[in-house]
């Protein structure tokens, strides 16, 4: 799957419609499927229903920042991405 269909199914998750915000959506799109690859979850699982749905979270996140803030969500961090590493396990 691309980034740019990986991050129409993020809009979707989202509920963003248009093009406007594309740019700043793929830029953390691909920062959180990077976060993803970097803990051990892999492409196969990312693209997996709930890797989708994992994504879009972090990337609703990162979109929902306050001024110097930075962090993922419970759900995010602790709920859903520990079950697609969990799965990516050799």
């Amino acid at each position: 799957m691309t980034n740019e269909e990986i991050l129409e199914k993020v809009k979707s998750g989202l509920s963003v419609s248009g093009t406007h915000n594309d740019v700043a959506l793929m830029i953390k799109t691909i920062a959180v499927k990077e976060y993803m690859l970097n803990a051990g979850v892999t492409q196969a699982q990312i693209e997996t229903d709930l890797g989708i749905a994992t994504l879009t979270i972090g990337v609703g996140d990162l979109w929902n920042l306050n001024a110097g803030e930075v962090e993922f969500s419970n759900a995010f961090l602790y709920i859903l991405l520990p079950q697609l590493m969990a799965v990516s396990l050799p």
